[in-house]
């Protein structure tokens, strides 16, 4: 039996690896759960979603295949790259609130200075030093309001992820602190080897399984969970469990024999004297 039908999964497409990277990129767009594997006996790479949103991948697949018979029109013609690089990615809430605030206090920035400028060419008008109409003035004093505004709801924003900061940062601490303590890569390891009837598996493959058994005990534990923030998960969890410990190996060091203690080298001095002596 396959790996995925035994971790609760159906294949719904093989083929090249390219293919199957762009069909998965595009059901995990459309909130699928898709995952893609190596099949060693066949050589060909293989999606696989959960027995649950089956049905909901096949009709996504058939407007994907729609979509891909259709001749190509000259807006069309991207570069392979630039579906994959607007593909949907889990953004930490501290790093959404930096990003936020930033942009916040740019708005505030160039509101703030557009009102100077209102308020100087006013001044200059009144002063007669510019033939400048109120228009003029009011036009600049609405920009600097449109800025403020914007400015001040985007802050309102950053203020409310920054109440889910905490939050956020305990939940995933508490995920990958749970799976670590619960599953080794020992485990792992064995289980994916049950799977595939103890076959060699290549590097790759290997990292594959990894990745989608990891993946799959994430999302039996927490079904709530955000697709994006499962991989998120996945992702630290495998660097924790497989890429750590071997970062964390030092090379045997050559130990030293033990140095006597002193009155040790002092009772051998003293022998030595005593027998010249005699």
């Amino acid at each position: 039996m396959p790996y995925w039908e035994a971790l609760g999964r159906k294949a719904v497409s093989q083929g090249t690896q390219e293919s199957a990277d762009r069909l998965t990129q595009f059901l995990t767009y459309s909130g699928v759960d898709a995952t893609i594997s190596f099949d060693q006996e066949h050589a060909v790479y293989v999606v696989s979603v959960p027995q649950d949103q089956a049905g909901l991948a096949e009709k996504y697949m058939q407007a994907y295949q729609k979509k891909q018979e259709e001749p190509p029109r000259e807006a069309d013609c991207a570069p392979p790259e630039s579906f994959l690089s607007h593909a949907p990615v889990f953004v930490k809430a501290e790093d959404r609130y930096r990003n936020t605030t930033g942009s916040a206090y740019a708005l505030l920035t160039a509101g703030s200075f557009v009102f100077l400028l209102a308020i100087l060419r006013f001044t200059m008008v009144m002063l007669r030093y510019r033939q400048d109409s109120a228009q003029a003035c009011l036009l600049d004093l609405c920009m600097g309001s449109i800025f403020m505004s914007f400015g001040i709801h985007t802050l309102r924003k950053a203020q409310e992820i920054q109440g889910k900061i905490t939050e956020e940062n305990a939940f995933l601490t508490e995920a990958i602190e749970w799976f670590v303590s619960t599953y080794s890569s020992f485990q792992l390891d064995n289980t994916i080897a049950a799977a595939t009837d103890d076959a060699w598996l290549p590097r790759e493959e290997r990292y594959f399984l990894r990745r989608d058994l990891i993946r799959s005990y994430i999302l039996r534990e927490y079904d709530k969970i955000d697709p994006l923030c499962a991989d998120y998960l996945t992702d630290e969890i495998y660097v924790s469990i497989f890429e750590k410990p071997k970062l964390g190996q030092k090379d045997p060091e050559i130990k030293k024999p033990p140095v006597p203690p002193r009155f040790l080298l002092r009772g051998r001095k003293t022998a030595k004297s005593c027998g010249k002596g005699a």
